[in-house]
């Protein structure tokens, strides 16, 4: 979620709304150049928009899934500590593995 939220969608559909101001207030025609042209840009902010709402998608389910991890995790602690529960921690064993060092030199 540190990725910077990019403009380029609202200032795209600003300018695209600029350029289309002109045809408001009297007819004209839009050859065919222009209209690929505007098929691009309206293409490429089709695009940006979907990756938003994606990113937002995204956003939202990973949050709704953490809260209810939280909220399950809450839940087993409370069993856990009401008088009675059978809910324990595992052992503290020795591993079965080495961190390199020389055994008594922690």
């Amino acid at each position: 979620m540190g990725e910077r939220m990019s403009l380029e969608l609202s200032d795209g559909l600003a300018e695209l709304d600029d350029l289309l101001s002109d045809y408001q207030h009297e007819p004209r025609i839009l050859d065919p150049q222009d209209a690929r042209i505007l098929g691009d840009c309206i293409k490429i902010l089709r695009h940006k928009a979907r990756d938003l709402e994606n990113r937002l998608s995204r956003d939202l389910w990973n949050g709704a899934a953490r809260a209810e991890r939280e909220a399950e995790a809450e839940r087993v602690a409370e069993v856990a500590f009401q008088p009675g529960s059978n809910v324990c921690l595992f052992p503290v064993i020795p591993r079965p593995f080495s961190d390199g060092r020389p055994v008594g030199s922690r």
